[in-house]
């Protein structure tokens, strides 16, 4: 059954605002979610951001506090030491990595996406089973379902977001372990089944390989695959509205039906007459691979958008007002495209 799942929403404060002096201007952002305090985030003209790591009660004292930090140091002294502080806090391998001087080996991209193999899926198996200490916790075929609608959805959502639910209900980020290498273990067994998926539908043709088991019936032996199609209804359910273009059109319906009538609680009428048998629900599950690629490929273009205007964003240099116009003018920036009068 789908359980709508609100988004995260931010609250910006109105009294965020440009603060300017001396030449030069930052952005004071204050926002919060609807559970937290305020937090206080300074960007200055080089794109530079800091974030103070303490929260503060009201959004007024948060100002109140920017503008001090910012007229102690001088706002000159204050963005260039953030400018500073952020290189020196920037990985060497990442910075290499953005200026394009290196790239990570094949050997190294192929570990980060390598299939778990069959003695790391029984691991990762049992531990779901009794290492957990949640009866709301996940098995491995649920898991599997759960983290492909993740991976081929529309929107990238963040493990943060999707981690808990694997191991229940109000459940934390991860559940209590042993030690800090078991943890660090377990997780890295999570991700890279993760990646490993996304990693399969991104070759040429796509390499589609759910997770589910057989059952033996007196009749003989049939695929199960309603587990699988829980989790998947389960990770939809994480951002449903997203989902909706898919859902609205004729073909995403179809897509979707085998998946919905092993999966969700009550997803049609004759959802009872269609999944009764062992062999119905085995029919069923040998669909869902074609689905997972036609709804892979639905969502690919938007999803590939996302990303570049994400990348966009993050890469592009921001440019100071007292800097040359990147039009290629001659002139300052503010005299420029910078100026409200003359954007072109």
């Amino acid at each position: 059954m789908l359980h709508m799942t609100d988004d995260i929403k931010i609250i910006h404060s109105p009294l965020a605002q440009t603060y300017s002096a001396g030449g030069h201007s930052v952005d004071i952002q204050i926002y919060r979610t609807p559970d937290t305090h305020w937090v206080l985030e300074v960007v200055d003209e080089r794109g530079t951001s800091t974030v103070w790591d303490d929260l503060f009660e009201t959004d007024k004292l948060a100002l109140e506090y920017a503008i001090k930090a910012i007229e102690t140091e001088g706002i000159g002294n204050f963005i260039t030491k953030a400018h500073n502080e952020a290189n020196a806090a920037e990985p060497e391998l990442l910075k290499a990595l953005a200026q394009g001087k290196i790239q990570p080996t094949t050997q190294e991209v192929q570990d980060m996406m390598e299939p778990l193999s069959d003695e790391e899926l029984e691991e990762l198996d049992q531990f779901l089973l009794y290492g957990v200490d949640n009866d709301e916790a996940m098995t491995l075929d649920t898991l599997d379902g759960y983290l492909h609608a993740i991976a081929i959805g529309p929107q990238t959502i963040m493990p943060s977001q999707w981690l808990p639910k694997i191991w229940g209900e109000d459940s934390s980020m991860m559940p209590p372990m042993d030690s800090i290498d078991q943890l660090n273990h377990i997780m890295g067994l999570v991700m890279r089944h993760y990646n490993s998926i996304i990693h399969g539908f991104g070759l040429k043709p796509p390499l589609v390989a759910p997770y589910w088991d057989t059952c033996e019936y007196d009749i003989g032996e049939f695929e199960e695959a309603d587990g699988w199609a829980y989790g998947f209804t389960e990770g939809v359910a994480l951002n449903l509205a997203a989902w909706k273009p898919l859902f609205d059109s004729t073909e995403g319906q179809q897509w979707y039906r085998p998946i919905g009538l092993l999966g969700e609680e009550s997803f049609s009428a004759d959802q009872g007459e269609l999944t009764q048998t062992p062999a119905q629900r085995e029919q069923l599950a040998q669909q869902i691979e074609d689905s997972l690629v036609n709804i892979h490929a639905f969502w690919l273009p938007l999803r590939e958008a996302v990303y570049e205007r994400e990348i966009s964003q993050r890469m592009r240099t921001k440019v100071g007002r007292n800097e040359p116009c990147p039009c290629g003018s001659g002139k300052k920036f503010k005299k420029c495209c910078g100026s409200a009068s003359g954007l072109h």
